[in-house]
């Protein structure tokens, strides 16, 4: 046995063995730098792919940042846009009522004084050489009438007439056209009091008409 191991070629098998072990270690070297720059190569793609996803959450959240602002800038001037509009309606409109209450109560102080001089303009007359004279007006009732039908009044006495008329013959007419003729107990004061009233409606519906025109003007700003 002894003689076997001395025969064996010690100094190839000790070369060989250095070299197995060169290799190896060689092998283990390479293996670990291998894994070290593996493992950093591997570091570096996650950590650039963490700063690259962090970066695009960012943009992200930068631009749905900036598009909630534009669209709550957008509604502000939406907003105000109509508060404008709003408050120009309601302007123009306190404006057309105020002006409709203004003209009638100067149509309203207009009247009282057309009124209060009434007196004045009826109750006598002067002729050309300066001499008063009582007023002598008479207003029949076929003239009250015909008044009152251009006012849009009842005129219930011209109509019955009308129907006597024809129902009785000639006389009847006749009567008929001798009541149109008689006095109404009507006055001159009588009938510039009621065309002061008629002249102040009138007016007042023209102010409404106006005021009603202006508003909607004031609302198509």
């Amino acid at each position: 046995m002894l003689n076997l191991l001395k025969n064996l070629p010690w100094k190839p098998l000790l070369w060989i063995a250095a070299v197995l072990l060169a290799l190896w270690l060689i092998h283990q070297h390479g293996y670990r730098r291998g894994f070290s720059t593996a493992a950093s190569d591997g570091n570096a793609a996650l950590q650039q792919q963490q700063a690259e996803s962090k970066a695009a959450l960012a943009s992200l959240q930068a631009d749905f940042a900036q598009q909630r602002h534009r669209r709550a800038e957008q509604e502000k001037a939406t907003l105000l846009a109509w508060q404008r509009r709003y408050q120009q309606q309601a302007n123009a409109a306190n404006n057309a009522e105020q002006r409709y209450l203004g003209q009638t109560a100067s149509l309203r102080r207009q009247n009282e004084n057309l009124k209060r001089r009434i007196d004045d303009v009826t109750q006598r007359w002067i002729d050309q050489q300066g001499n008063a004279h009582p007023v002598q007006c008479v207003f029949t009732t076929g003239f009250v009438q015909q008044y009152n039908a251009a006012y849009g009044l009842s005129a219930d006495g011209e109509t019955s007439a009308a129907v006597a008329g024809s129902a009785g013959g000639t006389s009847a007419a006749a009567e008929a056209v001798n009541a149109r003729l008689r006095d109404a107990g009507v006055t001159q004061r009588d009938i510039l009091a009621h065309s002061a009233d008629a002249g102040e409606r009138s007016q007042q519906l023209a102010a409404q008409v106006n005021g009603l025109l202006d508003y909607i003007e004031g609302l198509q700003q």
